[in-house]
């Protein structure tokens, strides 16, 4: 059985891996052959290959040469579900459903807990079911006006093979690391008031051993973040690393941060640090708590609150036996969150849809 999956990213972020380890995973199995179409050359598009699974390189986004090409594929594999997995490709898949009529099944995955505007409500009525990334996503698609009965949760899973665990060093220092694009939503500006707080009290007072932050991505407030830094005086303790693979940065840091401040639908960013054996710091959004629990797996704090923050990282950095609880319930949480188990939710999906067994 075909199942049609769109993502029109052109960039390989947390949702394209979602999209590879699923169809991989679907590629596996015998009841349902996955086809992806993607940005022809984009880094989705090459891992796919790689990996055997069939691409329809697309040339741009929601257009009418796109459209061409899938309608084109359609009629040649006939699709029974069509799965969309970012909004441009929710929004083609729309038009898809509209041409192919109801034979053809239609899930939409919404990765963000933003609530959702009134021009894209259209594309997901037009869905048999959204799969949000959170209960918190579900939330914001039910205020936003979703039927609940079409409406449910599947976070978002890890592949922990891909992970190398943290590599122990006798330099004396300790170094966060913080992994995210350079956006509004992820809290780097509530992270950089933090490092000035904790600047300020190693002034006044002795402990906190040598420490630095480490950013790695990019973005458009790549060049903000870093003059911000320059006016509070900590651009010395950072190390912007730019876009590089998190996997191969983070065995080298002592405890990862997520600040983020809006938006986050089921964070990699946590599951990361779980997977390396990271202590793990994160903002109190409802999203981050569906994860977390404050002091076992997790060091919370209040949402944009910069002094709290920093109140955490010197918890962490003076505390090693605290850090060491952290890594080993962290690790243990991890495994409720694999990639096996994310695809499996949707293959139960896919199952219920087209009135079959499970799969």
């Amino acid at each position: 059985m075909n199942i049609l999956h769109l993502d029109l990213g052109h960039e390989m972020r947390g949702g394209q891996w979602q999209v590879f380890y699923l169809t991989r995973f679907l590629a596996a199995q015998s009841a349902y052959t996955p086809v992806v179409a993607c940005p022809n050359h984009s880094p989705l598009a090459a891992r796919l290959r790689a990996a055997g699974i069939t691409v329809i390189g697309l040339s741009g986004g929601c257009n009418p040469l796109s459209l061409a090409r899938l309608l084109y594929a359609g009629r040649k594999r006939k699709f029974a579900l069509i799965h969309t997995h970012d909004a441009r490709g929710a929004r083609l898949g729309a038009l898809l459903r509209k041409l192919w009529g109801r034979r053809v099944k239609l899930v939409h995955t919404r990765r963000v807990s933003y609530p959702v505007k009134k021009r894209s409500l259209g594309k997901y009525r037009l869905a048999d079911a959204v799969v949000g990334v959170s209960r918190d996503t579900v939330l914001s698609l039910i205020r936003g006006g979703l039927p609940a009965e079409k409406l449910s949760a599947i976070h978002s899973g890890i592949e922990l093979s891909r992970y190398t665990r943290r590599r122990p060093r006798d330099d004396g220092r300790f170094i966060f690391g913080m992994v995210g694009a350079f956006t509004p939503q992820k809290g780097h500006s509530v992270l950089l008031q933090a490092l000035a707080r904790l600047t300020e009290q190693a002034c006044l007072r002795d402990g906190l051993p040598p420490w630095e932050v480490r950013l790695v991505g990019d973005g458009p407030l790549f060049n903000t973040v870093l003059a911000e830094a320059q006016t509070l005086g900590v651009a010395g303790r950072l190390a912007m690393l730019g876009r590089q693979d998190a996997a191969e940065i983070l065995p080298g840091c002592d405890a990862l941060l997520a600040p983020s401040v809006d938006g986050e639908g089921s964070s990699g960013v946590i599951k990361e640090a779980w997977a390396v054996g990271l202590p793990l710091i994160c903002s109190d959004l409802a999203a981050n708590l569906e994860l977390v629990e404050n002091g076992r797996n997790a060091l919370t704090f209040a949402c944009g609150q910069a002094e709290d923050l920093a109140r955490a990282m010197r918890r962490l950095a003076l505390n090693p036996d605290l850090c060491r609880q952290l890594v080993a319930a962290g690790y243990s949480a991890v495994q409720d969150y694999t990639a096996e188990k994310m695809a499996l939710a949707y293959v139960d999906l896919y199952a219920r849809l087209l009135g079959k067994e499970k799969a």
